[in-house]
């Protein structure tokens, strides 16, 4: 079965054209996330939350659906549909421009949270909601359902919050009424230092309730691979929260999570798969694995942490490519033929630090290496590659990735670092600028903000307040959106690996840099040496 979905996904880059980046195809690029990914677990049952039911579902597709917030409910473009899943793989029409951000002007009710407020009030999977409060989605829906939101669930007293809905077999549109519960005064400032305190410790609530008994997470993306990434994030939310492997509310989990890891990081190659091409992944693994064992050793040292650490460091030294830079593994080129991208290069650079911090004794040949491989990908940031077209265009997610990373080193003073360290100050809120996973880019932006604070952190939690709004769910969760290249090319792996994934990104970024006095944050990884 994964043999033949990576076939297809091989087909769908030669039967799709979409717009480039650096010189490479987005669309090209999405089929080799989803080929690359299929290292999958079993496809889970049609369910209704969080992704909703249908022929997608059914084929075991995960669902880009627009996230209603608080009101726990999920949509798709009412006015444009979802795209379409024919013969296992969907299809997409796109001009291939983003366009701007703001959300469609009518949202097609898909998955409905149990019992949550717009449950109670009656919406209904095929509703079409059209307005919220005294505000109308004729402009787009994200600003005025967020603003909305906010102004419900921040309120002195309960309340009621309209919804203009459209509804099969009515001849005028409804209103239904939505009891709101407010949250607090706090959340009048989603992003304030109280309220991100808040949301953070809701998340890793919903992190711990979702924890299973092994430690892990669910296999979805990826595998085993993929789960130990969830439970390396998990495990750092929870770090940033406060908890050690001796106190706090999530010791625990910490525990549980640290076990998970440990026994799982044999099996992080994946099955064979047959044919030329190379679907090693394991650097995904590697590195958050050093870098969740890095910070817990800042906070619980021990001998066994710090030979954990040791070896992580060991096995990305391992894996480096001939080149200085880093693949998704290593065993040559992958199925659409490139090798290195330099996301993976610098987070090597951040579990690196962190191992130097506990104490491992690093190979400064092959560090040098790296960072001369990333030297000459950059421009104006970190490109992608040194390859003709991906040098030199640098986003915000592998900027941000490798300037951490510098500084978790102490080498934040270095040209290469100081240039990185402009380009976060200037486009720390551009998370949108970027491709693949949405939410790597909230969250190194997010990190690396919150290391430079000032005008940087300013500008990243203004661009990002709404998205956290409309991330919400009613049980703590944070969940994914879709965006223009997800959009554009029918695949969200934020979505494939699920609200997991999202929920503990989003909780690494809201706690790392806790206000003074509260516990916590992720020391290492903001490069406080």
């Amino acid at each position: 079965m994964v043999a033949g979905q990576a076939k297809r996904c091989a087909r769908f880059t030669r039967c799709v054209e979409g717009r480039t980046l650096g010189g490479v195809s987005l669309l090209r690029q999405a089929a080799a996330r989803a080929a690359l990914a299929l290292v999958l677990a079993a496809p889970a049952a049609a369910q209704d939350w969080p992704f909703g039911a249908g022929p997608d579902a059914q084929r075991g597709m995960t669902r880009d659906l627009y996230n209603l917030g608080l009101l726990g409910a999920k949509a798709t473009d009412g006015v444009k549909g979802e795209p379409r899943a024919e013969g296992g793989m969907r299809r997409v029409e796109s001009s291939g421009e983003p366009g701007p951000d703001v959300g469609p002007t009518e949202l097609r009710i898909e998955c409905v949270y149990p019992d949550g407020p717009a449950a109670r009030a009656g919406l209904a999977v095929g509703d079409v909601l059209l307005g919220v409060g005294r505000a109308k989605f004729d402009d787009g829906s994200s600003g005025p359902l967020a603003d909305e939101l906010v102004k419900a669930f921040a309120a002195k007293k309960p309340g009621t919050l309209a919804l203009r809905v459209r509804r099969a077999g009515e001849t005028k549109p409804l209103v239904l009424e939505v009891a709101v519960e407010p949250l607090g005064k706090w959340f009048a400032k989603p992003t304030s230092d109280a309220a991100r305190v808040e949301l953070g410790r809701r998340a890793l609530a919903w992190l711990a309730e979702h924890q299973q008994e092994d430690g892990g997470y669910a296999e979805t993306l990826s595998g085993r691979n993929g789960a130990v990434v969830q439970t390396c994030m998990a495990g750092l939310a929870w770090i940033a929260g406060g908890s050690t492997l001796d106190a706090g509310p999530h010791a625990g989990n910490l525990a549980k999570a640290l076990a998970y890891v440990r026994a799982n990081l044999d099996g992080l190659k994946g099955p064979a798969m047959g044919g030329d091409a190379n679907w090693d992944q394991e650097n995904w693994g590697w590195v958050h694995a050093g870098i969740f064992a890095g910070e817990l050793w800042r906070v619980s040292p021990s001998d066994d942490l710090q030979a954990l650490v040791a070896r992580c460091a060991a096995a990305l030294f391992d894996n480096q490519e001939a080149s200085g830079g880093y693949a998704h593994g290593p065993g040559g080129p992958n199925a659409l033929g490139y090798v290195e991208l330099n996301i993976v290069g610098g987070m090597v650079l951040s579990a690196l630090g962190l191992a130097q911090q506990a104490g491992y004794a690093l190979d400064e040949d092959k560090l040098d290496r790296l960072v001369g491989y990333l030297e000459a990908s950059s421009g104006d940031g970190l490109g992608y590659s040194t390859k003709d077209g991906q040098r030199g265009l640098g986003n915000i997610g592998r900027t941000a990735a490798a300037w951490l990373g510098l500084r978790a080193l102490g080498r934040d003073k270095s040209k290469l670092a100081s240039s990185y360290a402009g380009y976060v100050k200037r486009n720390a809120g551009d998370v949108l600028g970027g491709h693949a996973s949405l939410m790597q880019h909230v969250l190194f932006a997010g990190l690396a903000a919150q290391a430079q604070g000032g005008g940087a952190a300013k500008l990243y939690w203004g661009e990002v307040e709404r998205d956290l709004v409309l991330a919400l769910a009613p049980d703590g969760s944070l969940q994914p959106r879709p965006w223009h290249e997800s959009l554009a090319m029918a695949s969200n792996s934020d979505a494939s690996l699920g609200q997991v994934w999202t929920t503990a990104a989003w909780a690494c970024v809201l706690l790392a840099a806790p206000p003074k006095g509260e516990p916590g944050g992720l020391s290492g990884w903001l490069g406080q040496r």
